[in-house]
């Protein structure tokens, strides 16, 4: 990934802390200038994402202290807006406009007719509706930083005056951090599951020892912490994260914590698998993964205890284990700062991931009919429905985040980010089918993919998420694949089957659906099916 760095300050010392990104950084005070003229680098196809970060009091000039108009403001917003929507295909990352504290007006700036706050205010709000426009602009709220660190010891008048540079080296080295952090999860390269301890974790205490009334669990003190962080997990899983527990307990304990103890704020139903017994950590995260049928590099264990830590890593170093705060009262904290944004951030928030959680533990319920059915039963007994969509626009997020995330169930695993979606939607030469599931059991939302190349008779990408496989949808994607081709003329289909470690259950896909072998080489194998007027 190549990345072209604009500012109107000199930001040549955040290269460094980029690493291992590929970075070219612009003129000197060129952001503007750049994102405006049509032979500057940012236009150049050899740039896939522009970060576009700017110093706000430079930016205002003279109305930093209440002299003119910030043109130069509504001149980026306009040159921003421009070139989002002409290098629709460019990742764009800019950050909010944030005013230092040093205001001429002091306390009168709140109410006062050039108020700082205001124009502040104003700029953002004009921003962020850039943002819902243009599916391919991120904004990283730069305000948290300085919130968090101290506006002071991220900035540094003597590097200011002595070489345009604005930030402290503490400073370049989080802004970097939190790019580079929004990037992936603007490429959904996040983790989808949350596995816990309950003792000392989850609450204060082991419960097999003082019951499931005397855990600490309360509204003030040590409880308090632990209540508060249960909150941040149920907040959580509005944002499509699963939740888990792995505990040495017996099963009966943590029963009768969430049955008696008033003062829970998750319930049994906030959890998508629930392992309590006496077997080692490890065994239980690799039963919890293979129950929701993920990858173990989907998953983030917390546990306080460092030697269960310890035995996940050495045992499972594809799961992530981040480090236990020291103290109980930086639990929510640590994990909304640290833990959050590392592993489960995310640009935009999806229908289908508020209703994760459900849709799990509705699959565990399809798990245990299917073990007293034989499968054509079992099929009937689902009473299921399924809806396809041709090139569904308002979708893009999801049909983006579908290529991201799946693995096992997925013939080419070309990763593809929301500006490429959207030009697979709007293109002639192009179709996306989007198929939409649900049963007795409930509504798993948009499951199924498949992206049509017209002009080749291709099928560029067909997946399943791993929630339905079994359940033969993927033949309902693939005949009205067949469909729209045969409505196009196409005599015949080409379909791609592109080895990795994860997708080999789907080797044999073409191959049983009538489709020949044309070609194969380097893990790659070429099919095609003639149509015959079908």
């Amino acid at each position: 990934m190549k990345v072209l760095l604009l500012s109107n300050i000199n930001m040549q010392p955040l290269v460094q802390f980029l690493n291992p990104w590929d970075v070219t950084v612009g003129e000197f005070n060129s952001l503007i200038l750049d994102l405006s003229n049509p032979s500057s680098l940012a236009q150049s196809p050899e740039y896939s994402h522009i970060l576009c970060l700017y110093d706000t009091d430079s930016l205002l000039g003279e109305a930093l202290y209440g002299e003119g108009t910030p043109e130069q403001c509504e001149f980026y917003l306009e040159a921003l807006e421009l070139f989002c929507l002409a290098q629709a295909g460019k990742v764009v990352i800019t950050n909010t406009f944030c005013v230092s504290s040093a205001r001429w007006l002091n306390f009168a700036d709140l109410t006062h007719e050039a108020s700082l706050r205001s124009l502040e205010n104003h700029l953002n709000e004009r921003l962020l509706q850039l943002t819902k426009k243009h599916s391919n602009l991120i904004v990283i709220d730069i305000e948290l930083l300085f919130r968090l660190y101290g506006e002071q010891a991220l900035l540094s008048n003597a590097f200011w005056y002595m070489g345009r540079i604005r930030y402290s080296n503490q400073m370049l080295r989080v802004l970097a951090n939190r790019v580079q952090q929004a990037v992936r999860a603007y490429s959904s390269q996040c983790r989808k599951v949350l596995i816990l301890d309950l003792d000392n974790t989850l609450w204060g205490g082991i419960v097999g020892e003082v019951g499931p009334l005397g855990i600490d669990l309360s509204n003030d003190g040590k409880g308090w912490c632990f209540r508060d962080f249960q909150r941040v997990l149920r907040a959580l899983r509005k944002t499509g994260v699963l939740l888990a527990i792995a505990s040495k307990n017996n099963a009966a304990d943590i029963d009768e914590v969430f049955q008696k103890n008033p003062m829970m704020v998750l319930q049994r139903e906030d959890f998508a698998c629930i392992r309590a017994n006496w077997e080692p950590k490890p065994c239980n995260i690799l039963e919890i993964a293979a129950t929701l049928n993920l990858g173990v590099n989907s998953l983030v264990f917390i546990d306080d205890n460092p030697a269960e830590r310890e035995l996940v890593v050495t045992s499972l170093p594809e799961v992530a284990v981040p480090e236990f705060p020291a103290r109980v009262e930086e639990l929510s904290p640590w994990f909304l700062r640290e833990v959050a944004p590392t592993y489960f951030g995310k640009t935009r928030i999806t229908s289908e991931d508020v209703r994760k959680t459900e849709q799990y533990r509705a699959n565990e319920e399809r798990r245990q009919l299917s073990v007293s059915l034989d499968l054509d039963a079992f099929l009937e007994n689902l009473r299921i429905e399924c809806k396809l969509q041709v090139d569904p626009g308002d979708q893009v997020a999801r049909i983006a985040q579908l290529t991201q995330k799946t693995n096992q169930f997925n013939l080419t695993t070309r990763r593809y980010q929301i500006p490429e979606i959207e030009f697979f939607l709007n293109s002639p030469a192009h179709a996306v089918v989007l198929l939409e599931y649900s049963d007795r059991f409930g509504f798993e939302g948009a499951v199924g993919l498949v992206i049509l190349n017209y002009k080749e008779c291709r099928i560029d990408s067909l997946l399943m998420s791993c929630r339905v496989i079994g359940r033969h949808v993927e033949d309902r994607l693939l005949d009205k694949a067949c469909e729209l081709l045969r409505s196009r003329g196409c005599g015949r289909i080409v379909g791609e089957f592109i080895s990795t470690p994860k997708n080999q259950q789907v080797a044999s896909f073409y191959d049983s659906h009538g489709f020949v072998v044309l070609a194969e080489y380097e893990g790659r194998r070429l099919y095609e099916k003639v149509m015959n007027g079908r």
